[in-house]
C-alpha cells in the first residue's frame, strides 16, 4: 500500500528558476506526461482549464513543444481571440467535457470536467493504468454546482482560502438582481456601467438578454465594450443558450455621441477599472467579489451612485473544504503561485487540521 510520502511523486507544482513568469503560475504536473495550465519540457501532454491569463501565459511554448495540447472548445475559442491568432494547429485539440477521454502513450486517462468558474473551464481528472491511482486538478472552480470526483491525490487552487471569503451568497440571485437594477435605469432614460472580469461580464450579458419575469432589456438600447471584451464575447456566445446583441466598441466618439443624444446604455468594463465616461452612469455596478459583502451583504452600495455585486466565480472558504470533502483525497497539494503564499499555507492547515487530510502549500518563494 502506497504511503502519503510516495503520493507526491504522481504530481507536483514544480518551480522553474529560469522561466520569467515565475514564481507566479507555476505549472502543475500530474503523472508520467501531463503538464496543466503550464509548461514543462519532460512533458508532452499539455491541459489548459480556462482561459484567465494566469493560466495560459506559457501557452505558446507548449505549441513548439507538446504533442497534444488539450483544452475545452469554449477555452480555445477564446484564446484565439485573446492570442490574435488562427491556432491551425493538429496538436491543439478541443475536448469535450466527461465521460469523453483522451489516452496518452504512457498509460494515463483523462478526463475534462465541469469547474463552474467561467465559460469553458474545466477540472482535470487523470487515472493511472499502471498503479490505478487516481489525481484530480481542481483549477479554478466554484462549489457546489460542478461534477466532483473520489481522487487520491488533489491539487488545490488556493484563491478564496482563508474564512475572509467565507461567504453565503447565490449567484443566479446576484444575476437577477443585476438584470433588475439595470432595467430599471434603461426604463428611466439613463444609462448604467458594469465592471467585471472576463467570463463573469458574458455571464452578465447572458443574464440581460435572458430578462426577467417577463421583463426585457429593448433591443435597441446599445450595449458596449472594450474592442478584447467585444472580440471575446463575440467568440463565446455559442457557450449560451440565448442570443446576444452585437456589442459595439465604447469609443469615445460613440459614448459622446449617446449622451448627446441622451440615449440609454449599458457600457461593460474590465474589474477594478476606471472609465473616463463613468460618471456620466446612472449606476456603476462592480461585480465579482467584494470584501464588503461581510458587512453589507452580496449586493450594495455606499453612495447611490457605485453598487458592489458580489458575484464570485470562486468558491467560498466554507465550501472549498466541503469540495475537499468530498474528493476524499488521501493527500491535498495547494496551488500557493496563483494565490498569495500565506493564503496557501492556511488553506493547507485548515485542510490538515479540519479534515485530518494531509494538505502541503506549495509555492515558490525566490
Amino acid at each position: 500500500m502506497l504511503k502519503i510520502t510516495d503520493l507526491t511523486q504522481f504530481a507536483d507544482i514544480p518551480c522553474q528558476k529560469l522561466d520569467p513568469n515565475f514564481p507566479n503560475s507555476a505549472p502543475i504536473t500530474i503523472g508520467n506526461s501531463i503538464v496543466c495550465d503550464g509548461y514543462t519540457d519532460d512533458k508532452t501532454v499539455a491541459i489548459f482549464t480556462h482561459f484567465h491569463s494566469d493560466h495560459i501565459v506559457n501557452f505558446s511554448k507548449t505549441l513548439r513543444h507538446c504533442d497534444h495540447i488539450l483544452l475545452t472548445q469554449p477555452t480555445f475559442d477564446a484564446i484565439k481571440v485573446l492570442r490574435h491568432s488562427n491556432l491551425n494547429r493538429a496538436t491543439i485539440e478541443p475536448m469535450p467535457l466527461s465521460p469523453h477521454k483522451f489516452c496518452t502513450s504512457k498509460g494515463e486517462t483523462i478526463e475534462l470536467i465541469n469547474a463552474n468558474h467561467i465559460p469553458g473551464s474545466c477540472q482535470v481528472f487523470v487515472e493511472m493504468e499502471e498503479n490505478g491511482i487516481k489525481i484530480l486538478y481542481s483549477g479554478d472552480f466554484c462549489y457546489p454546482g460542478l461534477q466532483v470526483r473520489k481522487a487520491d491525490v488533489l491539487v488545490l487552487a488556493a484563491e478564496h482560502g482563508t474564512e475572509t471569503y467565507d461567504y453565503d451568497t447565490d449567484k443566479p440571485s446576484i444575476l437577477r438582481t443585476i438584470f433588475r437594477e439595470v432595467y430599471e435605469e434603461i426604463t428611466k432614460g439613463e444609462s448604467v456601467e458594469i465592471h467585471a472580469h472576463s467570463g463573469s461580464m458574458q455571464d452578465i450579458i447572458e443574464q440581460l438578454e435572458n430578462g426577467d419575469d417577463g421583463d426585457f432589456i429593448p433591443k435597441a438600447v446599445p450595449f458596449l465594450a472594450d474592442q478584447k471584451d467585444v472580440d471575446l464575447t463575440e467568440a463565446l456566445a455559442n457557450t449560451y443558450g440565448v442570443p446576444f446583441r452585437k456589442l459595439e466598441e465604447a469609443t469615445d466618439n460613440r459614448l459622446n455621441e449617446l449622451f448627446e443624444e441622451k440615449k440609454p446604455y449599458v457600457r461593460f468594463a474590465p474589474a477594478a477599472t476606471n472609465t473616463n465616461q463613468q460618471d456620466r452612469a446612472s449606476k456603476v455596478i462592480q461585480a465579482d467579489v467584494n470584501l464588503g459583502f461581510k458587512n453589507h451583504g452580496p449586493y450594495f452600495t455606499t453612495d447611490n451612485h457605485t453598487y458592489f455585486a458580489c458575484l464570485s466565480p470562486h468558491s467560498s472558504f466554507s465550501d472549498i473544504l466541503k469540495y475537499v470533502g468530498e474528493v476524499e483525497p488521501k493527500l491535498v497539494l495547494v496551488d500557493g503561485t496563483r494565490a498569495a503564499k500565506d493564503t496557501a499555507i492556511s488553506l493547507a492547515r485548515s485542510i490538515t487540521e479540519k479534515l485530518q487530510i494531509p494538505a502541503i502549500p506549495k509555492y515558490c518563494s525566490y
